[in-house]
């Protein structure tokens, strides 16, 4: 039961992420004065691209990534699947990631999306989700699942519960990290990135759906690293739920006809970014 297992080693491994060889009582903040257990600031802008059915900018701090998700459309003969829809990424790191590296990041962002959208609901259709890294500090594909997630909510397609990602690196003397910057995740002997789907149900339901590793690590570092992310992941989704509930509200005042009122709020919402996750702790 993995689920278990997460949920009984979260305290143990916030105790151990924050424990540094230092003999202070305080651990040792990072270079850009967070604790090891603390996010970035985190900003959502949704409706962000003219012209498609759902889109969305999500920055974590200077990482940035856009994304805008087409359809469900025609796809050609050869891609149906006559049971449920198929699931296209496109993936623009602007350089950051060799084209197979890039082929592989589009891989694990699809691979979670199947997890998350209801694609029995439009059999034999498609629908394509180009995403476009704008800047890139670190924890780029849990931005990038990120910032799919908003844009597949925008667009209004059938979805079961949220999916969000993050990651932690395991620096060289054995802190844990979560949300690391690129500098600390090209000095770390590992890092592991994972998304979790946050399901809608009356009970709530929390399963990992994807997970990707990267350098040298115990079984014990790594289910540390996995219960720090489940953390994190929460704190990640509450800022999603306020979103959605947010654009839901205006979409609402649009249907009871307050259209003047609400063209000019949406104009300028549309420019505020819901923010965040202002660099503190995670839970």
């Amino acid at each position: 039961d993995v689920d278990g297992v997460v949920a009984s080693r979260v305290g143990y491994a916030g105790a151990r992420a924050m424990s540094t060889p230092s003999t202070s009582a305080k651990p040792d903040l990072r270079l850009d004065g967070r604790a090891p257990e603390m996010l970035r600031r985190q900003r959502l802008h949704r409706h962000y691209i003219d012209f498609a059915p759902g889109s969305a900018r999500y920055d974590i701090d200077e990482t940035i990534v856009t994304c805008a998700v087409y359809g469900p459309h025609e796809v050609k003969p050869w891609k149906e699947d006559v049971e449920r829809g198929v699931i296209e990424v496109e993936i623009d790191t602007a350089n950051e990631l060799s084209r197979d590296d890039e082929r592989a990041l589009e891989n694990r962002v699809r691979g979670a999306l199947e997890t998350f959208l209801e694609t029995y609901e439009f059999p034999r259709l498609g629908v394509r989700a180009a995403l476009r890294v704008v800047s890139a500090d670190g924890n780029v594909e849990a931005a990038c699942i990120n910032a799919a997630c908003c844009a597949i909510v925008d667009a209004g397609l059938p979805i079961d519960g949220l999916l969000c990602a993050s990651s932690c690196a395991i620096l060289a003397n054995g802190t844990m990290v979560i949300d690391p910057t690129k500098r600390e995740e090209s000095e770390a002997r590992a890092v592991v990135c994972a998304s979790v789907l946050d399901k809608k149900r009356d009970k709530e339901e929390i399963v990992i759906v994807g997970c990707s590793t990267k350098g040298a690590m115990t079984e014990e570092e790594y289910l540390d690293a996995i219960a720090l992310i489940v953390d994190a992941t929460t704190s990640v989704a509450n800022f999603q739920k306020k979103s959605i509930a947010r654009y839901e509200l205006e979409d609402k005042l649009h249907e009871d006809a307050l259209v003047d009122a609400v063209d000019t709020k949406r104009a300028r919402v549309a420019d505020e970014p819901m923010e965040g996750l202002a660099n503190r702790p995670i839970g």
